[in-house]
């Protein structure tokens, strides 16, 4: 199973892309002038893109959505529900305020047609979201309404040099966590429709249900393990120390 990150150069947003041994693709996130890239690994690894993943729907994660859509038009484009508002006119970098950050440096933004996660993704153990591929959707919301987790197992992780994380062990827990959590901090929440109490209640819903070996593949800077964060994240809400 293949991991790996590219890095937007609009507010270094991670990218990722997934690929399984049955050469499946999923791209997580795609930010501001990644698609060229995506598409550059996607034709290396000889795999075939079919679903795209918007953690949520902020311009950053998601500005590069159609042109990656390109790739496969029958792929799904999944976004939460509560976040499919982002995408509507006049655009996610206009409701933010921020479009002239996007638009002088990849273009003015491209319209997608996105659909929310499927229900059984929410169930206990999730469910196959491409060939080869379990997740678990967990709502997470406080920075932006719709923000999701996504929380998997790699099989045989192989992240291409990049420092993700991955120890080599079999079937290792991971999480897309997008703007959730970071090392060492959280997702702001003095955002349009962002909501600080409800990012409280979010992260007390996390330190009592996430797995703290659990590998966070975070939507900006260096990954995580959750085990550090209940540690050492002073955004967090405090618990005693988490112990082997």
């Amino acid at each position: 199973m293949d991991f790996l990150r590219i890095v937007s150069p609009i507010y270094g947003e991670n990218c990722y892309v997934l690929v399984t041994a049955s050469k499946a693709a999923l791209v997580v996130d795609p930010g501001a002038k990644t698609a060229s890239r995506v598409s550059q690994v996607l034709s290396e690894l000889g795999a075939k893109l079919e679903a795209i993943v918007l953690t949520h729907g902020h311009a950053d994660h998601l500005w590069n959505t159609a042109k990656v859509a390109a790739l496969n038009p029958q792929a799904p484009i999944y976004l939460a529900t509560p976040d499919h508002f982002w995408v509507e006119a006049p655009g996610p970098a206009t409701q933010l305020g921020v479009n002239s950050d996007f638009e002088s440096v990849d273009g003015v933004w491209e319209p997608i047609k996105v659909v929310a996660p499927r229900a059984e993704l929410f169930g206990e153990g999730g469910a196959e979201i491409i060939k080869g591929l379990t997740l678990r959707a967990l709502p997470a919301p406080g920075h932006s309404p719709g923000c999701t987790m996504f929380f998997g197992l790699a099989n045989q992780p192989d992240d291409h040099g990049q420092g993700l994380g991955f120890d080599g062990r079999e079937n290792q827990a991971f999480c897309f966590s997008g703007d959730v959590i970071f090392q060492g901090s959280i997702g702001r929440t003095d955002l349009p429709h962002s909501d600080p109490e409800v990012m409280q209640e979010t992260l007390r819903t996390l330190r009592l249900s996430v797995n703290p070996d659990t590998l966070l593949l975070t939507g900006h800077g260096p990954s995580t393990t959750w085990k550090h964060e209940l540690e050492t994240n002073p955004f967090l809400p405090r618990t005693r120390k988490v112990t082997e």
